[in-house]
């Protein structure tokens, strides 16, 4: 306690500490001031709050220039799906008329909001039909006229009576070819009439092409319309019992930020209650929140305002950082805590207001300075990255430690003096007396179970490697988005249409080579792994065919080929068939210019230049969500982008954007977690100078980590692009409680471990609380890739609470000789 300590407050201490009181309405007066544009900046930020997986990873990644260069070249590859369940076979018409009627209005809306609707392939079937020759091989149309040929010739000795006799007609029998072109025009069509529709799957779409790019708040603006405007229709109007869902990229983009924003407001409103609860609850004095609470919510607003300046200039959120809010606040409030705990001690002395601050002061100012330090190296250890989702919330949350320690012991000390005017209520919690008392009588037991625990924990990790990365993003996914959400919506699509609606792009300098890009992929998706994850490819081939003009020579000699006696000789579903491919009109050729909007997409750029793009439509299945899958399909993608010459060709699209996050974590994680380490052990030792009680705190944080990480391997917790920042972070802050704890025991001379676990270790504990109830929060979040990081750094702390207010008491206690009793081990002392 501060009476036994044998010296006493440095001049540095007391002058700083004074100059505070005699400044701190100028100081408040400025930091309220700044406080203005702080917040503006701050709210801006949040208003800016992106989802979409492009902004975790750096501006020059290769999946994210690509998706840059697709924008400025394409219009945009991205769609709303709104797709019914209709229940019942007879509910089908009612469903394709609501459509129908939804099509008609949203027909209505600017070209810049919406580029095409599509309720079904009708326009696209019929235009390949009425020029079905100019999509077929000449080889093939040469088999066809050579069949009508030798059947008409077989017509026409019949006629003339020049058969041997018994000769069998020659088949004319087009099934195979028929077959062939059905599966490349249509692919495995699975419609019930024009619309997208199946009986069978009891569901009817229809599908919305942004007219631009939509990213942030204006996917949502498209998203709401459409949304009117369907509830305005009423769907059970039409027909009753009929469910409707969206889906595709827009659906998804607003679905995870909604779902970003509804969790942000929550937590953040939690966080506050239960952190002025945990702060009345353990001083048991109301002004105690008074004197802790602003100065804190100042450092948490400057944090964000300072790092959407330049050097640092994030000038938007993403999934990663949204909640730093939340951890800020949950982090940031140790240094005052511990403040606060040494100043509460003195006055419940009954020493005066201005010398308990200088008490507080001196007392907590190293423990705490290495805390903020040792959090600011773990948090700016993500800054190395390259990693951007990493890059700003080291950013954020370092310069938000700082921030909070520094205007704790700047902000802190004037306001107590201002808000301090009565008695001090004396702390009636005994719960700190009871652990120190039953750390110090079972000293034996609890370092032995300790070094068992950390035996097994070892064991536990042994096995520790890249398998602990989650490489199946369906699992980070918000939780309800495969019960009634987008997940779940956009399976019934991908059954619907067999093939996902936006295609990944690979974007070549030329039109030369992107068709050969395209015929190398095209010989590839036959080849296994790419047969089970190529729906398509396409290139304008595909869409405008070659060799048009012997195609139509030669559609014009089956076509006169195809004699009355010949037709009449079909079959009806023959018939039905050549009048589909041969009909009477005669062909005209087609051109980009001709061929339907939507057919073009994708291989037609803003300028009007067509054919330097591939588009690879993948196969919907499990395959694209598992990472070591996907990494391959995006990587053989690159490979045959890069094999053919010319200008660097690039691979769009979410699946490479998820390939780079995963490579990135695992290169980035390795990095950051070494440097977050190590940086908060040179802290340590800088501070502590390379005392005893430098291996105490350092041993502490080990074997809280040891414990963290054979904890998460016993949960199947994997490691994904959210809840990695645990590690570094754990470093930083679960070094404050046995930094704090060995100071204090420092301070006092190492005098008895368990009188620093009787008065600093119940701040440190709230400290612990409070943080565990920021991270506490994410426990509520829909988005699991968030639950999962508030699940790891809620074990962390836990892990590092009970090892610096526990385990290290106990061994202190063992390993130094008792007073009057026996010895454990050579003395251990602090210095």
């Amino acid at each position: 306690m501060i009476g036994r300590e044998s010296h006493g407050p440095t001049a540095g201490a007391r002058a700083f500490t004074l100059w505070t009181l005699r400044w701190g309405a100028w100081l408040w007066a400025a930091a309220l001031v700044l406080a203005v544009p702080a917040t503006w900046r701050t709210a801006e930020l949040y208003s800016k709050l992106r989802s979409e997986l492009e902004q975790l990873l750096p501006r020059n990644a290769p999946s994210v220039r690509a998706i840059d260069e697709l924008r400025e070249r394409l219009p945009s590859l991205q769609y709303l799906g709104v797709i019914v369940d209709f229940g019942r076979d007879e509910n089908l018409q009612p469903a394709e008329r609501m459509l129908d009627d939804l099509a008609a209005r949203l027909r209505r809306y600017p070209p810049d909001l919406v580029k095409a609707v599509r309720t079904g392939d009708a326009v696209e079937r019929q235009f390949i039909e009425h020029h079905a020759p100019l999509y077929m091989d000449v080889a093939d149309l040469i088999t066809i006229r050579d069949r009508i040929e030798a059947r008409r010739d077989w017509e026409a000795e019949k006629e003339t009576g020049s058969l041997l006799d018994d000769e069998p007609p020659p088949p004319l029998d087009l099934d195979d070819i028929q077959h062939k072109y059905d599966t490349r025009f249509a692919g495995s069509r699975r419609f019930d009439g024009d619309h997208f529709a199946n009986k069978e799957e009891h569901c009817a779409l229809i599908l919305i092409q942004a007219g631009e790019f939509v990213t942030g708040g204006r996917g949502k603006v498209l998203f709401d319309r459409v949304q009117a405007d369907l509830s305005a229709l009423h769907p059970d109007s039409y027909a009753s019992g009929m469910r409707v869902g969206f889906t595709g990229d827009i659906a998804i983009n607003v679905e995870e930020t909604s779902a970003l924003v509804a969790d942000l407001s929550l937590s953040s409103i939690l966080v506050i209650l239960f952190v002025v609860g945990a702060i009345f609850f353990y001083y048991q004095w109301w002004k105690s929140v008074f004197v802790l609470l602003p100065p804190l919510l100042l450092a948490t607003t400057f944090a964000f305002a300072l790092a959407s300046l330049p050097p640092f200039r994030v000038d938007e959120l993403n999934s990663n950082t949204a909640f730093l809010g939340s951890i800020i606040v949950g982090n940031g409030i140790n240094f005052g805590i511990v403040l606060f705990a040494r100043y509460a001690e003195a006055r419940r002395l009954d020493i005066d207001v201005r010398e308990s601050l200088v008490l507080a002061v001196w007392g907590s100012r190293t423990g705490t300075l290495s805390a903020a330090l040792a959090a600011g190296v773990s948090y700016a250890s993500l800054a190395l990255t390259d990693f951007r989702g990493f890059q700003q919330f080291g950013f954020i949350g370092g310069i938000g430690m700082l921030l909070s320690w520094l205007l704790a012991f700047l902000l802190m000390p004037p306001l107590a003096a201002w808000v301090d005017r009565g008695p001090v209520p004396q702390k009636r919690s005994a719960i700190m007396n009871g652990i120190a008392a039953w750390t110090c009588r079972n000293r034996k037991p609890v370092v032995a179970a300790a070094c068992a625990l950390a035996a097994l924990s070892v064991w536990e990790v042994r096995s520790f490697g890249p398998d602990q990365v989650e490489t199946d993003f369906s699992k980070l996914r918000r939780a309800d988005t495969w019960r009634t959400g987008e997940g779940y919506w956009g399976r019934r699509m991908d059954t619907l249409l067999n093939t996902y609606v936006t295609p990944t792009v690979v974007l070549a300098g030329a039109a030369p080579q992107a068709e050969a890009i395209g015929r190398l992929l095209k010989a590839q998706e036959k080849e296994p792994p790419l047969d089970r994850m190529v729906a398509s490819v396409r290139t304008l081939d595909d869409v405008v065919p070659a060799d048009q003009a012997p195609k139509m020579e030669m559609a014009a000699q089956i076509q006169d080929d195809l004699t009355p006696r010949v037709r009449a000789s079909l079959s009806a579903d023959q018939r039905k068939l050549v009048e589909r491919w041969f009909g009477a009109a005669p062909l005209t050729p087609i051109g980009a210019s001709t061929v339907p909007d939507t057919l073009m997409a994708g291989l037609r750029e803003r300028d009007g230049t067509v054919g330097k793009t591939v588009l690879v439509y993948p196969r919907p299945g499990r395959s694209l969500w598992l990472g070591p899958r996907l990494i391959d399909f995006v990587s053989r993608l690159r490979a045959a982008a890069a094999s053919v010459p010319g200008r660097a060709a690039r691979v769009a699209g979410s699946l490479a954007l998820s390939a780079d996050i995963l490579v990135s974590l695992r290169r980035d994680g390795v990095l950051a977690s070494a440097a977050a380490f190590f940086g908060v052990v040179v802290v340590v030792i800088a501070l502590l100078r390379r005392s005893r009680t430098t291996i105490l705190v350092t041993g502490s944080l080990l074997l809280g980590v040891l414990w963290l990480t054979a904890a998460m391997m016993i949960l199947r917790i994997k490691i994904n692009f959210a809840n990695f920042i645990a590690f570094p972070i754990t470093f930083g802050i679960g070094v404050d409680y046995s930094v704090n704890v060995a100071s204090r025991w420092t301070l006092d001379r190492g005098h008895s471990m368990a009188d620093a676990v009787r008065t600093t270790g119940g701040a440190v504990t709230l400290c612990s609380m409070t943080t565990i109830i920021g991270y506490s929060s994410l426990l509520l979040a829909e988005n699991r890739a968030l639950f999962y990081f508030g699940l790891l750094a809620v074990l962390g702390e836990i892990s590092c609470l009970s090892t610096a207010v526990v385990v290290m008491p106990a061994f202190v206690e063992w390993a130094t000789p008792a007073r009057g009793g026996k010895e454990g081990i050579p003395s251990l002392d602090p210095s």
